[in-house]
């Protein structure tokens, strides 16, 4: 399928690494994740991240697929089903008029979803000017348009500035676990930011991650 800024994209990732910052929203989604119990997943636009790979090793996921447009290695979506789509900070990327054609393919893919949405201007610009966040819209926006590709859809929580979340299923692994879970993958996150930071400082900002 073609989107109007894919070879946008393709020329940010070709001097970025950009797309690498998903990892911060694990902490959130992971105990919904415990609870569903996929078998399979599909990180939909997954730019530079591994996020695919830390799911499917923390929740026992056999089968993962990384999937993303602007990035030709990794272009080409796989030819079944799988259980799970989780799409974070990908869907203010898109124009509004393309937004039902990407939430279609999604569903065509998966049978469930989870999404996070920046709803926030991004650091960076397109070269025609525009925000790099093309599509900034509250979290009543988003359900609207989530709804009739995912009739389930609801939102949930995330601990995360400018952010909304959806998914869905019923369940989340809670108590002491899902404390636990939560405050280990928000620690894990925090180490290695500020391990960039570091490795910033010391080799330049040459080396930076572009924001999605």
């Amino acid at each position: 399928m073609e989107y109007s800024l894919v070879d946008e994209y393709a020329k940010l990732h070709s001097r970025h690494r950009y797309g690498a910052t998903a990892r911060h929203a694990l902490a959130d989604m992971l105990p919904h994740i415990l609870a569903l119990k996929p078998a399979s997943l599909i990180d939909f636009g997954c730019g530079q991240s591994n996020l695919a790979m830390l799911i499917a090793a923390k929740a026992g996921i056999g089968t993962f697929h990384r999937y993303d447009p602007a990035i030709p290695e990794l272009s080409v979506l796989p030819s079944g089903r799988v259980e799970l789509a989780v799409n974070v900070d990908v869907m203010e990327h898109i124009p509004d008029e393309e937004i039902d054609a990407v939430l279609a393919s999604i569903a065509a893919v998966a049978t469930h979803a989870l999404f996070v949405i920046d709803t926030g201007p991004a650091k960076i610009l397109l070269s025609d000017g525009r925000n790099a966040h093309v599509s900034q819209h509250d979290a009543m926006w988003w359900l609207a348009r989530l709804k009739p590709h995912f009739p389930a859809i609801r939102e949930m929580p995330i601990r995360r500035r400018n952010r909304v979340a959806f998914k869905t299923w019923d369940g989340e692994v809670g108590g002491l676990v899902g404390l636990g879970v939560r405050a280990r993958e928000r620690a894990i996150y925090r180490t290695q930011k500020l391990a960039r930071s570091a490795h910033r400082k010391l080799f330049g900002a040459g080396n930076r991650g572009a924001s999605r």
